[in-house]
């Protein structure tokens, strides 16, 4: 399995762009799912914060891969939001996953139990088992790579990677082949917690001069 742990924005546009995808769309999606979850009060379903991030995750993604004007196109197959990069034969879908998303120390698994819209378009080659995918512009798009937009909120982060998975055990994937793991957004700042470079200029100096 490939891991790969981008630390700065310049690290993770180099493995994004190949995918004609953006830091950026990830970025504003997790910002606002996160701060839909908090809308609610104890009241509300147990369920209602966790369901709402993902309503919001995927509406936002949706909005920023539109707005990339890259070619990804959007189909609900079985009332799965589902994306596609037909030039590139790529697929994603957004899943919650478990406490080991986004550290290269563990295996992320989905959170919870995953429906057969899921489950078949992850076949044990790692691929999409369905090919010619119609859209809602009445095209058709042949997907064979599939990735996976896992996000998990513990001690203030947002952890979350894109990954490529290998097999499912029951209802929840157990096996990867490649990881894009994101440094971690942090709910305070609103942003990516990337290790920029903080290296002092050099080469600049100045000397104070007795009059």
């Amino acid at each position: 399995m490939a891991i790969h742990t981008p630390k700065t924005r310049e690290d993770l546009a180099r493995h994004l762009s190949p995918m004609r995808l953006q830091a950026t769309v990830f970025e504003r999606a997790v910002a606002v799912g996160a701060a839909e979850s908090r809308t609610y009060s104890k009241g509300a379903p147990k369920s209602a914060p966790n369901m709402t991030r993902w309503y919001r995750t995927v509406e936002v993604i949706h909005e920023q891969l539109m707005l990339l004007q890259l070619d990804w196109k959007r189909s609900d197959p079985q009332n799965l939001p589902y994306f596609a990069q037909s030039d590139l034969n790529l697929g994603l879908i957004t899943s919650s996953g478990d406490e080991f998303t986004g550290v290269a120390w563990g295996t992320p698994s989905t959170k919870n139990p995953k429906g057969s819209a899921f489950a078949r378009r992850v076949d044990e080659n790692g691929q999409i088992a369905m090919f010619g995918q119609p859209t809602d512009d009445g095209g058709e798009i042949d997907v064979k790579y599939l990735w996976i937009l896992l996000y998990n909120e513990r001690d203030g982060m947002v952890f979350l990677e894109l990954s490529r998975p290998t097999s499912m055990a029951g209802k929840q994937i157990d096996s990867w082949s490649e990881r894009i793991i994101f440094p971690p957004f942090d709910l305070a700042l609103g942003a990516f917690s990337f290790e920029e470079d903080t290296e002092e200029d050099e080469g600049f100096g100045f000397t104070v001069a007795r009059r």
